[in-house]
This record gives structure tokens, sequence and C-alpha cells, in this order.
């Protein structure tokens, strides 16, 4: 969402005039008004019906497979291709542009582009089909062949195929050796400048606790905290450190964090007193908790997103905070070792763990830690507004081409 929102706020300083289409804002299950106050006035937004599969479809949380491909979102279809059609006879547009996930908006694109006639720019935030189907969804042979069908039908007909990170471009161009290589490229998620100007980036907590953050949804899959709970309670049982000084907080958690798992191994490991879970919070004072802690935490740990980078830990790297990423070896380890930000631990890796928790602590003792972040020049690249101008100058030699 705050790749395709700053997009739309700076591609005007590069001359485009951007209309968003999207479901009406009940499809929504969490808002934010202080980013909707960043829509420029110059873009305008054409709000939609639709219909969700699990949502509208289902009989006990059971639909019909056959509607929900390539998602749930796939009953948007009708409404979203009329608006376009519509938008096109009033004000014909130079260029459709789409961005998933969801999957859905690319096939909805492709319409598009095919009525207009105009190039057409897919953004592949994520992977289409290696991710796993939400659960419910349909995940059988024929639903992945036909996934596998569409992401070809929708690379052979895209004019640019742009990935968030240099690996899932690889994996696109590599998958679709027919295609020309010019036809991918990378253009990395990041931070906006404009986001951090008001943040008081250098209040820290009191030191009288070390405070680890984490922003956002955990889950067993690839965001699980228990690893590190784990390697504290070694670490505490050993004397390596003091728990009594150490506050885990979680803002925004979702649902994972109510579970009995996760309220169960807490109890098991004796970490009540040193561990939080908070209420979601909007994203601008999300930023402002991030950049009063002492460490933060990235969590993101399966084969399926090694070639993935979060978009929020740009936004981590931006407050020049010292970042732990329980990760696999890939992407985002990879940035964090250039901008040489904090660590990157595989979260299996229990000893390797267990030492970076214990040298972090010894750090944050000596009031040394703060000098573990990002270098300002390493992350200017990752600037939103300089990233806008990559896309507006594709936008540029499609529109220039035709």
């Amino acid at each position: 969402m705050l790749r395709t929102l700053k997009y739309t706020r700076y591609l005007v300083e590069y001359g485009w005039r951007v209309t968003v289409i999207a479901p009406r804002e009940s499809a929504y299950a969490v808002t934010d008004n202080k980013l909707s106050e960043q829509i420029p006035q110059t873009v305008r937004v054409i709000r939609t019906q639709f219909l969700n599969t699990k949502w509208h479809l289902s009989i006990f949380g059971v639909y019909p497979a056959i509607c929900a491909v390539p998602d749930t979102w796939i009953g948007w279809f009708p409404w979203a291709v009329a608006a376009g059609k519509k938008l096109f006879q009033s004000d014909p547009f130079q260029l459709v542009y789409s961005t998933s996930p969801h999957a859905t908006a690319h096939v909805i694109a492709q319409r598009l582009a095919a009525i207009s006639r105009v190039p057409w720019v897919t953004d592949f935030r994520d992977p289409w089909y290696e991710d796993p189907p939400e659960p419910g969804a349909p995940s059988g042979k024929l639903y992945r062949w036909v996934n596998k069908t569409l992401e070809r039908n929708v690379i052979r007909a895209s004019s640019r195929v742009v990935a968030s990170t240099t690996q899932l471009c690889d994996l696109l161009r590599e998958r679709y050796p027919s295609e020309h290589k010019k036809k991918f490229l990378s253009i990395l998620n990041g931070y906006d400048e404009a986001d951090f100007a008001s943040l008081s980036i250098g209040e820290k907590n009191s030191q009288d606790r070390l405070v680890i953050l984490h922003a956002g949804s955990i889950n067993a899959d690839f965001r699980d905290p228990r690893p590190l709970f784990a390697a504290l309670r070694k670490n505490a049982d050993c004397g390596a450190i003091d728990l009594s000084k150490i506050c885990v907080r979680f803002i925004g958690p979702g649902q994972y964090a109510e579970s009995e798992e996760i309220k169960r191994n807490v109890r098991d490991l004796r970490l009540e007193g040193a561990v939080e879970f908070l209420p979601r919070v909007s994203y601008e004072e999300s930023l402002l908790q991030l950049a009063s802690a002492d460490l933060l935490l990235l969590l993101q740990a399966s084969p399926d997103t090694a070639s993935l980078v979060p978009a929020k830990l740009y936004e981590y790297l931006r407050t020049f905070r010292p970042v732990l990423a329980l990760v696999c070896p890939g992407a985002t380890a990879d940035v964090l070792l250039m901008v040489r930000g904090g660590w990157a631990v595989a979260p299996e890796d229990a000893g390797t763990l267990e030492d970076t928790v214990r040298d972090i602590y010894d750090l944050w003792l000596k009031s040394k830690l703060g000098d573990v972040c990002a270098e300002p020049s390493a992350l200017q690249k990752f600037d939103r507004r300089i990233l806008t101008c990559e896309l507006a100058q594709v936008f540029n030699e499609l529109s220039a081409d035709r």
C-alpha cells in the first residue's frame, strides 16, 4: 500500500497525472485517515462496488474454488473493468499500471490495457503463485496450473515488469527466458523522507530498559518471535542478561499474539515481565515509536520470502536505530549488510542468535548500541521520491515509444 501511495504522491512531479481505481473503503479491514490525507489533490480516486469470494460466497467458511482464482478478490473484476472503460471514454489515459498482491489487479489491468491499447506496466511486490494460499483457498494442482497460466499471460502481455527486489526480478526473468531481458527491472521499496521530517529521531527511551520493538503482525509461519524468546531465556539462565532490564514490545501483532500457542510460550519461558503486546496504532504514531526504541525487530523467515525485502525494513533503517532481523539468507540480509544497519540471523541458528542477543545487550549497557545504525549516504537511494523517478522514467520511455 505504501509503495503505491508514495508513487501517486510523487509522480505528478515528473509530469504524470494519476487516477487510481480501487474498491470501496468497506473492502479494507484497517484504514488510516492520516495516510489517506497524503493522497495529492491532483490524484483522482475512483472507488467501485466489489465482491470478495471469502466474505460474500462462503457458507461456514467454505466457498467454490472456481470463484477464487487467482484470489478471493476476482469478484471485483467486473466493476473495476467497467470503471476503467468509462474513464478511458471520458478522459483517455496513456498508460495502465497494476500492482500485486492481489493478482486480481493484474487480471483487471490486462483487460483494460487490451481495450485501450496503451502500454501496461505490472508491479510485483511479491511472487504470484509461489505464495501459499490463505487458509480455505484452493491449493491443488489445478489451482496452481491456472495461476501459472494467468501469470504467464500477464507477463507476456505486459510492456514492462517491475519487481520490488533484484532477486524477484531475476526469478521472473529466468522463468520467462523467451521474453526480452530488458522487459524486467527492479525498483526497490524504500522510505519517504517527508514522513520523517517532523520526527524527533534523537529522542530515545530512558536507559532503564532495553526496548526491542516490532511493528506489525506476527504469525507462526514466517514472522515467529519464539526463537528470540528462547534466546532471551537462555541468556538470562546463564546470567548474561537481566530480563528486568529488557522489554520486547509488539505493536499491532494481530491474532497470533492472542493465541494460546504464544501465551503458553511466553509463560513457559517466564517472560511475562519482558514481553508486551500493544494494539495497532496509526502509521504516523508507529514511526514515532520506532524512533524512540533502542532496537528494531524484523521477522521474515521462510524460503519463499528469501527474495523479498519488506518495506518496513527501510523505515526501520531510516530511524537510524539498529535492526535485528530474523531472516533467511537472501535479499533482506543483503540490504542490512550493504547499509551496515544491524544484524541478520537465521532464526533456526539458535547459537548465533543467543550470541547476537548477548552482544546487543552488552552494547546497550555500554551506551554504544546507538552507534550501530545505517549509513545515511547508503540510505539516500531508497528515498521514495528518487524511486518514483525511476518508475516515471519507465513510463516516459513507453510513452515515447508509442
